[in-house]
């Protein structure tokens, strides 16, 4: 499996837990009369988005050269 295949096959996962996050996220701050929008948080959201998807894809493609006893 590549990495599309990978992602494709995690996308309605990772999609769900990113929105549901932010829904929650804009919630909160909402809430406490915060910006919606804050730029240097906002990107750990997304480095940590990134590293999900590299989790998945990394346990997806690791077995491929015979290493990993599935």
């Amino acid at each position: 499996m590549n990495v599309v295949e990978s992602l494709k096959r995690h996308a309605r996962f990772l999609a769900a837990g990113f929105l549901s996050f932010l829904a929650i996220l804009a919630a909160m701050r909402w809430s406490q009369g915060e910006p919606l929008v804050q730029p240097s948080a906002d990107l750990g959201l997304l480095i940590g988005f990134v590293l999900v998807a590299g989790f998945f894809v990394v346990n997806d493609t690791g077995g491929q050269g015979g290493s990993k006893a599935r």
